[in-house]
């Protein structure tokens, strides 16, 4: 079974995923390959990512 669990401030997190059990250069590599085949699911999880960086950012430049 693929299932990794995280805790984080008290709200557990369990990813069933094979992802979830790649080392940091293999998950890497797994993504910039997926990107560039263009998977529209890491495509909306990437603009979601930088959206949110974007409203960071600018938070705290008010």
């Amino acid at each position: 079974m693929h299932r990794k669990e995280y805790n984080f401030e008290g709200t557990r997190v369990i990813i069933h995923s094979p992802i979830a059990h790649l080392s940091d250069e293999e998950r890497g590599e797994y993504l910039r390959t997926e990107l560039a085949k263009g998977n529209p699911i890491l495509k909306e999880i990437e603009k979601a990512v930088i959206d949110c960086w974007r409203l960071k950012q600018k938070s705290y430049g008010d």
